[in-house]
């Protein structure tokens, strides 16, 4: 006897909807019936699983049934089966138990799906024992508790390997559909199958109505299990509905493809089709507000174009129109920042300390560009296929400069609005400043699953890179609390691994960029480390070590320098052992160490060594890489080393032990200010010289101001000028120029003789906040600001400031 996997109410539901689904119903003359659709569809899934190549699983079917007896268990797996049910784990399981059983039954129905392999072209000859294995496990599946621990495994790979069995085996399951098939065994094995993939529709149980009505829309909205990759990518839901016949299932998988193709921001969360996905400012979020750019919004995004290809012709053929492409050309444009010369820094997803082989690849929506230019030329004007062909030749060389586009597009520099990141991409270098507010949530880590310490990817970590993998290569032995860009208390070897779904964010906030697209760029944040799990809640995660640290972070990139500036620097509990250290950068070690001041460079050691804070600016650097200077009159000492340090792969990311080859050691470059344990309201200015050759003996900027209520950068020539306004309402003098803000804001002004072009951004990214009034030389002007999905992207405006110049010289 089976036991169901859902409440009697529930299956009855959804059986009567399936049996609804069956009926034929006749479209408009000329298109294929639903009828005919699902005929076909099933068709090319079975001819599909029978032209499946051969993996090292599908090359072990016979093995594999070799230990099955004659119940239909294998032989092998036995004690554990024994282990849940003499600890009734059936009837309750925690997360680690629930998360086990679903392991333990996905793998065995993967064996039953490479042992249906073998069959393919006799499936009369199958033995029996297999069609009572399906029953046999299957019903384990189906009887478990229906709770939120009940996720990968049975929404994901045990309803992929039913569809994979039943679709390879397609002819016997015709059989039993068409009653030309007598056998119980094999008229029950055909049911569990169904039952199995229907998983990718009920599971895991949301606790709303959509759990009494699984076909529907909004059963893929509004949730993080049934969105983005969740939704789409790892789900076989058209492939369910294929197999169950349900036209109205199809219906749902059509819909919720074609309204996916679109964004979603932080002023549109709760209107927005997907809470996850792309977002507006042309990066993606998943598993909540988290920057996973390269993980369930791309899958979800290939995979919609994928079920809309394959619907094309049949009852429920979608056409994508403006929204999508421009939705589509969006994100191709925003995220080719999120990757550079053949890599994608870490930091983007739960895997950044996996080790990989250093070898370029190609940028991941290779795929979706190619299904665009392939099967959906006709919802994009001439001028865009132009340029997604040209995108098409960069992308297959690892190299994406599109230079005959506009800066901003795909290189130069642009402001993640929805994301807090600031990234300057140019054929030469690549810089990423990954900030952090109240509103984005950090990178996700996974105790025993994924990375345990991505404690520090969003606290103003700073990425420099001219090859596109220094930190990749170097990641398993960095000191974590000293990830570039960071300013932490020190103290790695305390710190504990952790499960946390949402990571860490600032309680501040305040975060915004300013940006037209080119050389320069200026942003900024007020940080002090939350977890973002408990927003709004005292925080007791065991790693005390991490919290307790305020700053006012400002980044201000001017031609090729990148200055980074902090004011209020505080240590909120000094108590705690370790030292406040502001970490410059922490990176491969890529040439010898030199020195360069007062125009003469020369050779220094690799051991500990103190960086004077002179008048004079004292570069330290590595021969082909960056070179770094710390700034008088704000910082305390500073240091820099290069070490030998001891990779720690597999304490970083369980993944790596079953790894080979993995380097034992990394050679590393770090450079950092310390602040000391006693920090109160302390400051730091730093510069890193990102071009060719060695920095300008003369500093070619000056910081005009660096506090808590505004910070200020501007070039010696008087043409670049940076601020950020914590503060509204404090006038700034900085060169031929006085000006202030009605509002916090985050301001770059570029300097073109009778007027001034300002792009301007309001980092606290409020709706309620139609423009801001910047007054210049003692004239007010009113700057509109974006507003809807574009509320917290920079605004522009060009001033005529001549008048106002001559009357306040």
């Amino acid at each position: 006897m089976v036991i169901e996997s859902m409440p009697a109410r529930i299956l009855v539901n959804v059986i009567g909807i399936l049996l609804l689904s069956f009926t034929c119903t006749i479209a408009a003359s000329g298109q294929e019936s639903a009828d005919e659709s699902i005929g076909r569809l099933r068709l090319e899934y079975a001819q599909e699983a029978s032209l499946e190549k051969k993996t090292k699983l599908a090359d072990s079917g016979l093995l594999f049934l070799g230990l099955l007896d004659d119940r239909g268990i294998f032989k092998d797996k036995i004690e554990y089966e024994n282990h849940i049910h003499a600890t009734k784990l059936l009837e309750k399981a925690g997360f680690e138990d629930q998360q086990r059983m679903g392991f333990f039954l996905a793998a065995n129905m993967n064996r039953l799906h490479a042992i249906s392999g073998q069959f393919k072209s006799n499936q009369g000859s199958i033995p029996e024992k297999f069609w009572k294995a399906i029953e046999h496990y299957g019903t384990l599946e189906l009887s478990r508790l229906n709770d939120k621990h009940r996720f990968h495994a049975s929404c994901f790979a045990i309803p992929q390997a039913a569809c994979g069995i039943y679709f390879t085996l397609f002819k016997a399951m015709e059989e039993v559909e068409k009653s030309e098939q007598a056998n119980p065994v094999i008229q029950q094995a055909n049911a569990i199958l169904k039952k199995l993939a229907m998983q990718s529709w009920t599971q895991p149980y949301r606790g709303d109505d959509t759990d009494k009505d699984v076909v529907q829309v909004e059963r893929f909205r509004n949730h993080v299990w049934w969105v983005g990759g969740n939704a789409l990518a790892y789900r076989p839901l058209l492939k369910t509905a294929m197999m169950v016949k349900s036209t109205r299932m199809a219906e749902v998988v059509a819909e919720v493809a074609k309204r996916s193709l679109s964004n979603v921001s932080q002023s549109t969360y709760n209107e927005a089709f997907w809470i996850e996905g792309f977002t507006a400012d042309g990066a993606g979020w998943g598993h909540g507000f988290q920057s996973l750019v390269w993980g369930y919004p791309i899958h979800g995004g290939i995979s919609a174009l994928g079920i809309l290809n394959m619907l094309k012709g049949s009852y429920w053929a979608k056409q994508l129109d403006r929204e999508n492409a421009d939705a589509i050309l969006n994100f191709l444009r925003g995220s080719s920042f999120y990757y550079y010369k053949g890599f994608i820094p870490p930091c983007l997803d739960r895997y950044s300390t996996v080790y990989f082989q250093e070898k370029s690849y190609h940028i991941p929506y290779l795929e979706m560009l190619q299904s665009c230019l392939q099967n959906w030329p006709g919802i994009f004007s001439q001028e865009q296929l132009k340029e997604l062909k040209q995108l098409e030749v960069e992308v297959l060389r690892n190299d994406i400069r599109m230079q005959n586009f506009t800066q901003g597009d795909y290189s130069g520099t642009r402001w993640f609005y929805n994301n807090d990141d600031l990234v300057k991409n140019t054929k030469d270098y690549y810089v990423m400043v990954n900030m952090a507010s109240n509103r984005c949530d950090g990178l996700e880590s996974a105790k025993d699953f994924a990375d345990e310490y991505n404690f520090f990817a969003n606290d103003g970590l700073t990425f420099y890179q001219k090859n596109g993998n220094e930190y990749r290569k170097i990641i398993g032995a960095m000191d974590i609390t000293a990830t570039p860009g960071v300013t932490a208390r020190e103290g790695a070897e305390k710190l504990k691994p952790v499960t946390n779904w949402r990571g860490y964010c600032s309680k501040y906030n305040f975060a915004g960029g300013a940006t037209f697209g080119g050389e320069n760029a200026v942003g900024a944040f007020i940080f002090e480390k939350m977890n973002a799990e408990q927003k709004g809640k005292i925080t007791n995660d065991g790693n005390s070590v991490m919290y307790g640290v305020k700053a006012h972070k400002g980044y201000f990139i001017i031609g090729d320098y990148i200055i980074a500036l902090g004011a209020g620097i505080s240590n909120k509990q000094p108590e705690l052992e370790g030292n406040i250290r502001t970490s410059i950068d922490q990176t491969a070690v890529s040439g010898a160490p030199f020195r360069f001041e007062n125009g003469k460079k020369s050779v220094v050691g690799n051991g500990l060594q103190l960086i004077p804070v002179l008048k004079k600016p004292i570069w330290i650097g590595q021969e082909g890489g960056f070179s770094y200077t710390v700034l008088p009159g704000n910082s305390s000492n500073a240091y820099f080393t290069s070490q030998r340090k001891a990779n720690e792969w597999e304490k970083r990311n369980l993944v790596n032990r079953n790894k080979t080859g993995l380097p034992t050691h990394s050679n590393i470059f770090r450079i950092w200010i310390d602040h000391g344990r006693e920090a109160l309201n302390g400051r730091y200015a730093y510069a890193v010289y990102a071009g060719k050759g060695l920095p300008a003996v003369e500093l070619p900027f000056k910081i005009v101001r660096n506090d808590t209520l505004v910070q200020c950068v501007q070039s010696v020539d008087q043409k670049i000028t940076e601020a950020v306004f914590y503060t509204p309402g404090i006038e700034i003098k900085a060169g031929r120029i006085k000006f202030s803000s009605s509002a916090p804001c985050v301001v770059l002004i570029e300097d073109r003789g009778s007027s001034v072009d300002v792009s301007l951004s309001d980092p606290k990214m409020n709706t309620a906040l139609q423009r801001i009034e910047l007054t210049i030389n003692g004239t007010s002007h009113v700057i509109e600001l974006p507003t809807a999905k574009d509320c917290g992207k920079p605004a522009r405006a060009r001033i005529n400031i001549a008048a106002s110049t001559k009357t306040n010289p």
